[in-house]
């Protein structure tokens, strides 16, 4: 298998046939070939991935997920001219396999799509599972991975995309452009092109959180990849991502991580150099 020019491996998640994984990949990155084993979401947070799947190429942009089947060669290319973060979660055909009726749909599914707020939401939530707590059992990591898949291929669904997904992706998508503008409950409504109430049962229904903590909660995250990939100071890596202050980041990366802003850099920068 070749390799050329991995950056750094940030984290990764093991257990019960079920892998989380966050990469971050040199321009110019290559691997592969591969025989792919599991079912496998790629999700680019930022630069682009040319996959090539027995000998098809598909261009996979930030933004957007690529669905990956087992027992395919695949090679992949990162984007040349900057670096490309992804998270990814793979998941084995037996676990799959619980779910009655998943891998029919699976195999059915497109292999890029624009990638659903759920998936990005549960990938995070895998990869900031602590090794040891409870929460870890095989059981729970199983049950995760398979709802990652699931979410994936249920917002293909037309009739789901149509009448739900898609308030919420406008939502999304001036959030990921704004993302240090102020936000209210009736401006996002507005934007998603439905009324504040109906915002919060959408919000509620598909993420499982109100609109505001889901842009607090899109906020810190954007903010913890800041930390453990660049050298940007705590309070200005808060003023990017719409903080009020570096307190008030403090306290969402806590909340979210389990630790501060300054122990989740030392923690990944030290990973970074084993």
């Amino acid at each position: 298998m070749a390799l050329k020019n991995i950056s750094k491996r940030l984290r990764v998640v093991d257990g019960g046939g079920v892998v989380f994984g966050d990469v971050v990949y040199a321009p110019g990155g290559a691997f592969g070939p591969r025989w792919q084993a599991d079912f496998q979401l790629v999700v680019i947070l930022t630069g682009s991935v040319r996959i090539a799947v027995d000998g098809l190429d598909r261009l996979v942009r930030s933004g957007e997920v690529a669905l990956l089947q087992p027992g395919h060669q695949e090679m992949f290319w990162w984007d040349a001219a900057k670096r490309t973060h992804h998270t990814w979660c793979a998941v084995s055909p037996a676990v799959v396999a619980l779910e009655p009726g998943l891998t029919e749909t699976l195999a059915r599914a497109p292999m890029v799509s624009r990638v659903p707020v759920r998936v990005t939401q549960l990938i995070e939530l895998g990869l900031g599972l602590m090794p040891g707590a409870p929460e870890t059992t095989p059981g729970f990591v199983s049950a995760l991975g398979r709802a990652a898949l699931h979410a994936c291929v249920t917002a293909q669904d037309p009739v789901r995309r149509g009448r739900a997904r898609e308030p919420l992706a406008r939502m999304a998508d001036w959030l990921g452009e704004h993302l240090a503008e102020p936000a209210t409950l009736p401006g996002l409504a507005t934007i998603a092109g439905v009324s504040p109430a109906q915002l919060v049962r959408l919000c509620k229904r598909e993420l499982g959180e109100t609109p505001l903590r889901y842009v607090w909660r899109t906020r810190t995250a954007r903010g913890v990849q800041l930390l453990r990939d660049t050298g940007l100071p705590v309070a200005e890596i808060a003023w990017r991502c719409g903080f009020q202050t570096p307190f008030h980041f403090s306290r969402w990366v806590r909340d979210v991580e389990g630790t501060g802003p300054r122990e989740v850099r030392r923690a990944a920068w030290a990973q970074s150099e084993l």
